[in-house]
């Protein structure tokens, strides 16, 4: 993986389960596969990440993980080949949504992801 230290990948995972336990499997899985994905594009794509959110609030039902990187390209949904392009359609198939907002010193990439309330 071009740019990326791995090891940083793995200990953001363990941090945003921890971060997470109170959830239910599935959500708390779902939302650790969205932050691997979204760090791990922005080490490929966004120059490496400088900032990792988690936002979850046992009445919203639901968690956003967002991940803020200095890169100016479009993250875009692709055509997956032998080098990559699941990514952005892993976050899609486990959200309810996810997007991209703009800043002046690049972007912020999040996924929504809903949670059921028999899994708060």
């Amino acid at each position: 993986m071009s740019g990326a230290d791995v090891s940083r990948l793995t200990v953001a995972r363990q941090w945003a389960a921890d971060h997470l336990d109170t959830l239910g499997e599935r959500v708390k899985f779902d939302a650790v596969l969205v932050v691997g994905e979204l760090l791990e594009n922005a080490f490929l794509h966004g120059g490496g990440p400088h900032q990792l959110r988690i936002h979850h609030h046992v009445n919203s039902h639901e968690v956003i993980v967002a991940v803020a990187d200095r890169g100016i390209g479009e993250p875009l949904q692709r055509v997956p080949d032998r080098r990559g392009g699941r990514g952005l359609l892993l976050v899609d198939a486990v959200g309810a949504e996810w997007g991209v907002r703009r800043h002046d010193d690049g972007k912020l990439i999040w996924g929504r992801l809903d949670c059921d309330t028999a899994e708060l």
